[in-house]
């Protein structure tokens, strides 16, 4: 897919996220439903720290062309994010965090801009977490992974809130 389209179909994923979050009231930005990793509120955490990975990932293709790196993040983000996300979000940190991810978003936005236009399809090998072996990932797979991650939650949040709503209800 070309970058242009590639990045509008980026941004209307993230739309779909955040008109999901905005049908939690507050009080159920808590609500872990059992079983699941992520509450409510938490669904935005989530969002953000994958954001943060993948931003790393596409600074990097830009710079290394084509040769090979380890993908790796902070010690200790990605448990701290987890633990956040379990949790979900207190009414007064709702804000904050859209804040940061609409940030997030828009720093990707701009890493996947500033590429030169050949590098959009390249593919270079890229170790995630402790794999042996590379995954060939160009910026076009990054901006492609973010945008059905924000998908796949659209439904998640619906689906928890309205397992939110009949707890209520009970």
């Amino acid at each position: 897919m070309d970058r242009e389209t590639a990045l509008a179909e980026f941004d209307s994923a993230r739309d779909a996220f955040l008109a999901a979050l905005r049908e939690a009231p507050d009080d159920s930005l808590p609500y872990l439903r059992s079983g699941d990793i992520y509450a409510i509120g938490g669904l935005a955490v989530h969002c953000n720290r994958v954001l943060k990975h993948y931003r790393r990932v596409l600074d990097r293709l830009g710079a290394q062309e084509g040769v090979e790196f380890r993908a790796a993040d902070p010690p200790g983000e990605e448990a701290m994010a987890n633990r956040r996300a379990l949790a979900g979000l207190a009414p007064a940190e709702r804000r904050p965090e859209l804040d940061e991810l609409d940030s997030l978003h828009q720093g990707v936005r701009k890493a996947a801009l500033g590429l030169p236009a050949g590098a959009w399809e390249v593919k270079t090998p890229v170790f995630y977490d402790d794999a042996a072996e590379a995954y060939p990932t160009s910026p076009d797979d990054v901006i492609r992974w973010l945008r059905d991650h924000y998908r796949e939650h659209v439904p998640h949040a619906g689906e928890l809130l309205a397992e939110w709503r009949a707890s209520r209800v009970l």
